[in-house]
């Protein structure tokens, strides 16, 4: 009996070493593999390249870890990301406001929606999957109609600094990772919120139980993750110097997957935040390497999709195989 337990516990902490080197070990496969098939991958300039497109999809995946750990989920953070640089664009491009009230405005018009997918699920009794896929049509008419269906341009020629500048020949967009990282680590781990989350997401009614607000603080975790879909339209609005009412749709796919490859379980009470950042270089690789290769948009669309199914059944294995 000794014996078999010992080999169990043995099993289970294997197993638990793997779930945390899994995504690093997942990434430098990918590297190695485009190594092989397209001779310096490896360059600096690619290595930049694809820190700057994971910037956005890391921001997301790192407000959208919250929601997960929390036992939520959000559908609605790309959009939610178009409809925040569409109405920052509406303020400085027609209103003429400073760009830097512009930038606010966009952060609070995602801080906005969170919110209200927050009441939506806390005090309307929506399921999390119900409330925030309306939110996503919600926020893709709204991006649609103050935009009238064109991509917006005329941001200042500094605004592009925020993702074409560099410190120290890093990227700005990767300081800008860096710092959400930090954020949303203290946030998780060194605050009574991130305790909640955690507990929340663990098993809800033993936390409404010992006195939890679980509808006040689920508020306030969708809030983060509206928050920082509109931090990453800024990002994004940047590098690409405009502002565009689709762009976002699709986002939420990366996001949540790049959320589930670093660890975080779509069933609630786990996560790991660098592992997020992680999982978004994993989703900004297979993208980029899948450009380079010359592979067709249609068919990228195919492969990215398998890639979710396969993260979601893995992260199902995974949650059979370890014991609460």
């Amino acid at each position: 009996m000794k014996r078999q337990r010992r080999t169990l516990e043995n099993k289970l902490v294997t197993i638990r070493i793997i779930d945390k080197v899994g995504p690093v070990l997942i990434l430098l496969g990918l590297f190695g593999v485009m190594s092989v098939l397209y001779p310096g991958f490896l360059s600096v300039s690619n290595l930049s390249t694809i820190g700057v497109q994971a910037a956005t999809r890391a921001i997301l995946a790192l407000g959208i870890t919250v929601v997960i750990i929390s036992g939520g989920i959000d559908l609605s953070v790309g959009t939610v990301m178009s409809a925040s640089m569409v109405t920052m664009g509406v303020f400085t491009l027609y209103l003429k406001v400073n760009m830097v009230i512009g930038i606010l405005v966009a952060i609070s018009m995602g801080t906005f929606a969170g919110i209200v997918n927050g009441l939506m699920i806390s005090h309307g009794r929506l399921p999390p999957f119900i409330a925030t896929l309306g939110m996503l049509g919600i926020a893709q008419g709204a991006a649609l109609v103050m935009s009238k269906g064109y991509s917006m341009y005329g941001f200042p020629e500094s605004f592009q600094f925020i993702a074409a500048g560099e410190f120290a020949g890093i990227p700005i967009p990767i300081f800008a990772v860096a710092a959400a990282t930090l954020l949303v680590y203290c946030v998780l781990y060194e605050t009574k919120t991130g305790r909640y989350a955690f507990a929340i997401g663990g098993n809800e009614e033993a936390a409404r139980r010992v006195g939890i607000s679980t509808k006040r603080y689920k508020v306030s975790f969708y809030a983060i993750s509206g928050c920082f879909a509109g931090i990453a339209s800024v990002v994004l609005s940047s590098r690409i110097n405009s502002a565009h009412p689709g762009i976002g749709f699709g986002y939420e796919l990366d996001a949540i997957a790049a959320a589930v490859i670093g660890g975080n379980s779509l069933r609630g009470g786990k996560g790991s935040v660098p592992g997020s950042v992680i999982g978004a270089l994993i989703m900004a690789t297979i993208r980029y390497s899948l450009n380079i290769l010359g592979i067709s948009s249609f068919w990228q669309q195919l492969v990215l999709g398998i890639v979710l199914v396969v993260v979601v059944y893995f992260d199902q294995m995974r949650a059979m195989r370890l014991p609460e």
